[in-house]
């Protein structure tokens, strides 16, 4: 029997910690009392995609570099530039494009922010309007 090792428990960590964030972003906003936490992480994930892209040139997330270390540690190779890409190929065998991959991402990233941003200051305008104090 084989033992285990740090890097697959590492892998699983990351790919559970990775897929449950972008489930987050994409459906946070649906629930009022995640909002504002939802606004704050889309906005952090958005600010770092930016200074990230500054360091690598890639776009690609922390954490997607993170895992595709610890997944070349267990010496998987040929990943695919993102993180849409590998999720994708894993649930559905199929390969898209790596540009492909970015719109779709930034799309939903976009539309998630701009649906979470509108709602918070709705949320915000209607406490106000009716005096709720937090």
């Amino acid at each position: 029997m084989e033992s285990i090792s740090l890097f697959q428990i590492l892998d699983i960590v990351i790919d559970i910690s990775h897929f449950a964030l972008v489930l987050f972003i994409l459906f946070g906003w649906l629930y009022p009392s995640f909002r504002y936490a939802h606004l704050i992480v889309a906005t952090i994930t958005g600010i770092s995609w930016l200074l990230y892209t500054q360091v690598n040139g890639i776009g690609n997330c922390i954490l997607t570099d993170l895992h595709y270390q610890i997944l070349g540690k267990l010496g998987k190779t040929n990943l695919p530039d993102t993180y849409a890409q590998y999720t994708f190929t894993r649930l559905t065998g199929l390969r898209i494009q790596n540009d492909v991959a970015m719109i779709i991402t930034r799309s939903l990233w976009l539309l998630s922010f701009i649906t979470s941003a509108v709602l918070c200051f709705r949320q915000s305008r209607y406490n106000k309007t009716i005096g709720v104090r937090k």
